[in-house]
């Protein structure tokens, strides 16, 4: 039984007083359930500039009830960022590292949600700030499971770390909070999507290179369902690239625009033309998409 059925009003909208007891005894078991479930490792300070931990939790259709048929377990890495310091996105941009979580020494995927774009010591670069949390998929069997993770932080200065967590075993008693498998749903779909439109009809038109190695751009055409004013672009290629912040121009009615990038090589002999991109796109309305494209195909 889901919350909103043991809520279903009778016939004439109200809810007869004889019900309220039966019905205050299922939410509490509903509300219980998920707390039995969660897990979390306590907090690490570092160095007062950034506290971390990990939290599990069930999410899925099964959330409401305690995990379910339907529930599977996702686990996230989560910083609180102490003012001013900030971590880094999978690409750091210009400077920094990115924040890399292994399982007893072999790298996990992690699902790195969208970042911000911000500057640092004059340099482009992609992360968070204040408060973060990056899903991650540790594989099976996780109970008791060590977590390395690699991260750096900056502010005046850049500082590395190297944290480690055992992944605590899920015990069916006791509880945390039911706030972890609530954060994780919303982390998870902050993570810019990988097959669909994002919500909100985004799509990658084109991308090609223009100009001679050493000064070249990338141009990406881009289109979604609603004006992109606050559109940005964010470009991966491998080592030795970077890409800078674009110019925008919308097109049409403004529901469809082009990014010009500047390139940054480290090779200035490299012709990107043919190579494989990432590209992130989002409308900066909280929608975004990640794609792998070829450019000048």
């Amino acid at each position: 039984m889901r919350i909103r059925q043991a809520f279903r009003q009778k016939p004439g909208g109200r809810i007869a007083r004889g019900m309220l007891p039966p019905l205050m005894a299922v939410f509490a078991v509903l509300w219980l359930a998920p707390l039995a479930r969660g897990v979390e490792t306590p907090w690490q300070n570092h160095q007062d500039m950034v506290e971390t931990r990990l939290v599990g939790a069930p999410v899925g259709e099964g959330v409401g009830e305690g995990g379910g048929e339907d529930g599977r377990w996702v686990y996230g890495w989560e910083a609180r960022l102490s003012p001013g310091w900030k971590t880094y996105w999978r690409s750091p941009g210009e400077a920094g590292l990115p924040v890399v979580i292994s399982r007893e020494g072999e790298p996990v995927e992690v699902f790195y949600t969208l970042p911000e774009r911000f500057e640092l010591f004059g340099l482009e670069t992609y992360g968070y700030s204040k408060r973060v949390l990056l899903p991650f998929a540790p594989g099976n069997d996780v109970g008791g499971a060590e977590i390395s993770v690699s991260f750096m932080v900056c502010k005046d200065i850049c500082v590395p770390f190297d944290a480690r967590y055992e992944i605590p075993r899920a015990t069916g008693q006791g509880g945390t909070p039911v706030t972890h498998g609530i954060l994780l749903e919303q982390a998870l779909a902050r993570v810019p999507d990988r097959t669909g439109d994002g919500g909100a009809g985004l799509t990658v038109i084109s991308a090609a290179v223009t100009g001679p190695p050493g000064r070249q751009r990338l141009v990406v055409d881009a289109a979604a369902g609603a004006p992109l004013v606050f559109a940005d672009l964010m470009a991966e290629a491998g080592e030795g690239v970077h890409f800078g912040r674009p110019d925008t121009r919308l097109l049409d009615d403004g529901r469809r625009i082009r990014f010009v990038v500047p390139a940054m090589v480290m090779d200035k002999s490299s012709d990107l033309r043919g190579r494989q991109a990432r590209l992130t796109f989002t409308d900066g309305r909280g929608h975004a998409i990640d794609r792998l494209v070829r450019l000048n195909d």
